[in-house]
């Protein structure tokens, strides 16, 4: 018997130009026996009513500020929900991630608590004419993967982590990753507000610290549609 799989996607109003791209994807997953639940944090309930017109499970929780405050208040719903209704695992499955059909059968196919599929975020670096001295901006793809080092967290580089299999890594985006119920049952979603990291540091940390081992699944390669918000219209 398939395993129960909650998919859990925190959306605000700054994701509309992804819903029909995700949803699209999500609905070609060949597995069946999954639940897709939308978390709309917005300030309004535009995004809400839409999604509700398109069919979507979604549920509206209170705004509040800062950004990382009502994303992890998503999280905590969804994992809620995915405890006390006895979910196999959690997906989280972030709104600008478009997965493959087959991305949940080759994740579950890893045996792992804990494991990721491979994406990347476009950054800008600065880098340095060596000749002139002129200081340019390049924009390149960073995987959302990394490395653990003596007391230190190292992103990786592509040629690192791309096609290398099942491979453990010290922590991890949230964007497309399967946790089992052994694991999201003993976890909370959190941040700590005198610091700039986002919860998917904090969840890698905790679970480390609970003993769990984080996995990438490098050959499973997924788009990654992310947008700056600011480069977004309200």
């Amino acid at each position: 018997m398939e395993k129960r799989i909650l998919i859990g996607c925190p959306t605000c109003y700054r994701y509309r130009y992804c819903i029909d791209s995700y949803l699209d994807s999500v609905k070609k997953l060949d597995y069946a026996n999954y639940t897709l639940l939308f978390v709309d944090n917005s300030p309004d309930d535009s995004l809400f009513k839409e999604l509700k017109e398109k069919g979507v499970n979604v549920e509206k929780i209170e705004y509040c500020e800062p950004a990382r405050e009502r994303i992890v208040n998503s999280r905590n719903f969804i994992l809620d929900k995915a405890i006390k209704e006895n979910y196999d695992y959690l997906l989280s499955l972030e709104q600008d991630i478009i997965v493959a059909p087959d991305t949940i059968k080759r994740l579950l196919a890893c045996k792992k608590e804990i494991v990721s599929a491979y994406y990347g975020k476009k950054v800008v670096l600065l880098i340095q004419d060596k000749e002139t001295g002129e200081v340019k901006k390049v924009l390149i793809e960073l995987p959302v993967v990394y490395f653990e080092e003596g007391n230190t967290i190292r992103r990786a580089n592509p040629n690192e982590v791309l096609n290398k299999g099942i491979i453990e890594v010290g922590a991890i985006g949230l964007g497309c990753i399967l946790i089992s119920r052994e694991v999201f049952k003993k976890i909370r979603f959190r941040y700590e507000k005198s610091k700039p990291a986002f919860d998917d540091m904090y969840f890698s940390e905790d679970v480390r610290k609970l003993g769990y081992k984080i996995y990438l699944c490098s050959d499973v390669d997924i788009k990654h549609l992310h947008i700056p918000w600011e480069n977004i219209e309200k």
